[in-house]
């Protein structure tokens, strides 16, 4: 797989990596516990740490935040988007690079993140009445 290269000649811009994970016909979303994303659904991910690319982010993150093993197929979305839009930490830069992949789970087990309200598996109808992180989140589900 080749490594997405940063967008911005900015490389102090704040850098974060999602990933969609299927089961079947349902989708993994993860119900945010931060305090400016609160309640919002999203696919596991966050921030790029120092070091990391924004594919080694995309593993460490599912691990971290849903208990899966994945690989890492296509990038879906690469962009930058305001800190607003983000609705990540305060420390976060005025602009934030998000990569959301697709992913493909090869082991571990369903574990919900401590800072995570829920985790769970949803079909598409069930998708339509929750209250996404991004609006473009729809297009990608």
């Amino acid at each position: 797989m080749n490594m997405i290269d940063s967008i911005s000649a900015d490389q102090g811009l704040t850098k974060v990596s999602f990933v969609r994970l299927r089961q079947g016909d349902k989708i993994l979303l993860l119900q945010e516990g931060g305090r400016l994303a609160l309640g919002t659904w999203c696919f596991p991910g966050g921030h790029v740490d120092a070091g990391e690319s924004f594919e080694q982010a995309a593993i460490r993150e599912a691990l971290e935040e849903s208990g899966y093993q994945i690989k890492l197929g296509p990038s879906l979305y690469h962009g930058i988007i305001t800190k607003e839009e983000y609705k990540g930490s305060r420390n976060d830069t005025s602009q934030v690079e998000l990569v959301i992949f697709e992913g493909y789970i090869i082991g571990g087990e369903l574990k919900r993140d401590d800072q995570a309200l829920d985790l769970r598996w949803f079909d598409q109808q069930e998708v339509i009445g929750l209250t996404l992180r991004w609006n473009f989140l729809h297009n990608l589900i």
